[in-house]
């Protein structure tokens, strides 16, 4: 087990994986999120609705409007949490999904 606890963990350090809880995963499913969509998630700690979020975007542009997966969509996602310490553990999450459509914010929302 211990070694595939550490292949896990390497696979989720480098971004190709993210581990989420079910309950999670729920709003952003019922957001019905597309490629043009702006969204401000104001409790983004730690990333991993957010994660979900960006991904959606991605995969609007790539499958509704036929754009290549280089193309950067329109759409973005503001990630603010009002916690200093999980608003970074947050810019670290969303580092390894390498897209510029994401600002992360610092503010009692």
């Amino acid at each position: 087990l211990k070694s595939i606890h550490k292949l896990v963990m390497n696979m989720a350090d480098s971004g190709l994986i993210t581990r989420q809880e079910i309950v999670s995963m729920i709003p952003p499913l019922l957001l019905d999120v597309h490629a043009d969509h702006a969204i401000f998630d104001m409790c983004a700690a730690p990333g991993s609705k957010t994660a979900q979020l960006l991904e959606q975007i991605m995969a609007s542009s790539i499958f509704e409007f036929g754009k290549a997966n280089t193309d950067r969509p329109k759409g973005f996602v503001v990630a603010n949490d009002a916690d200093p310490k999980r608003a970074f553990m947050l810019t670290h999450q969303m580092n390894r999904l390498n897209t510029a459509n994401i600002i992360i914010v610092n503010h009692d929302a």
